[in-house]
């Protein structure tokens, strides 16, 4: 795989390419301002250009290739690479043009207009370059979910979690998933994953959990028993009943993978930036503390940073293995 996954080498762009990703960054910058003025319409308008301009890029080389992926984090290009383990890692390219932020900006947009189908459309257009961002299915779900279809929105959420590798992500993940299983009429299972939401998301962010249970136990007859869950109680409920709680598998050994290559080249920003998200998605108290030593090692030399903080990694992981046995 390329240096940098998540971006092609200006030193291998011609002028013109250069050129439209210098102009995109230019447009991204002008839409949010719009949005943040509420103008939702005006933004549209001005990352229409924008989208013509990838449209004809994408039809043609290198983009159109099939090698060529538009990854917006590392991590999405370990995921993707761990997910396809088929895949040969020096065969994928990054595309030119930044259809990922484009297209998701755009779902963004017509979503905040009510074109909740076009909206859904702009992902599909953006998966075409990423498979392997949790959040586009994410953003998906919740335009499925706007026009009704929770059917839709049980695929869209389904496809994302094993890819979630951000604490909020799967707190939106538990909210989608707890209103699909209210269409079905499963309040218990519905009520359990409310009640891991804050787990998540402790700022209430995306949604009000607690608002949610107490509708919930009003609409459902069941009361107290369902607006009082705990998280501990309704993550125990979530196990017994095969339900997803907390990260995948691939999530948490993508970003182990991801926390081991950094370190060893001595990017400590960015291990620390890894481990932060392990500690916000596993509550292991393990990635807590090496959090915590990162910290402490930051006054040491290069190599004797890695050196302690791949000693404590070990550890870690050995003491997460033995957990897991014995619980």
């Amino acid at each position: 795989m390329a240096d940098d996954p998540t971006k092609a080498s200006d030193n291998q762009l011609t002028e013109e390419q250069q050129k439209l990703r210098d102009d995109a960054q230019a447009t991204f910058r002008r839409v949010q301002f719009a949005l943040q003025m509420k103008h939702p319409d005006q933004a549209l308008r001005m990352l229409t250009p924008l989208l013509d301009r990838l449209q004809k890029s994408a039809q043609e080389e290198p983009d159109c290739l099939p090698d060529r992926l538009d990854f917006t984090d590392p991590a999405q290009a370990y995921l993707y690479l761990n997910a396809h383990p088929d895949v040969d890692p020096d065969a994928v390219r990054p595309t030119v043009a930044p259809y990922t932020d484009a297209y998701g900006i755009h779902s963004a947009l017509l979503y905040a207009l009510g074109r909740y189908e076009d909206a859904a459309a702009a992902i599909d257009n953006a998966l075409r370059f990423n498979t392997a961002d949790a959040g586009l299915y994410l953003e998906r779900a919740m335009s499925h979910e706007a026009l009704g279809d929770f059917d839709a929105v049980e695929r869209d959420i389904e496809a994302a979690w094993p890819l979630i590798i951000v604490a909020t992500d799967l707190a939106r993940y538990h909210a989608f998933r707890a209103n699909v299983l209210v269409t079905q009429g499963k309040y218990d299972l519905a009520a359990a994953h409310y009640a891991v939401y804050e787990d998540f998301d402790p700022d209430d962010v995306y949604a009000d959990p607690h608002a949610e249970l107490h509708e919930l136990a009003h609409a459902s007859g069941r009361g107290h028993g369902l607006a009082h869950l705990t998280s501990a109680e309704a993550a125990q409920r979530l196990k017994r009943a095969g339900e997803n709680y907390g990260p995948s598998k691939l999530a948490v050994d993508t970003m182990q993978e991801l926390l081991n290559d950094t370190l060893n080249a001595g990017k400590f920003d960015d291990a620390r930036y890894v481990v932060a998200g392990l500690w916000a998605i596993t509550h292991f108290d393990g990635w807590k503390t090496l959090l915590d030593k990162l910290d402490e090692l930051a006054s040491l030399s290069a190599d004797e940073r890695r050196d302690r903080a791949n000693a404590f990694l070990a550890k870690a992981a050995q003491d997460e293995k033995d957990g897991d046995t014995n619980a």
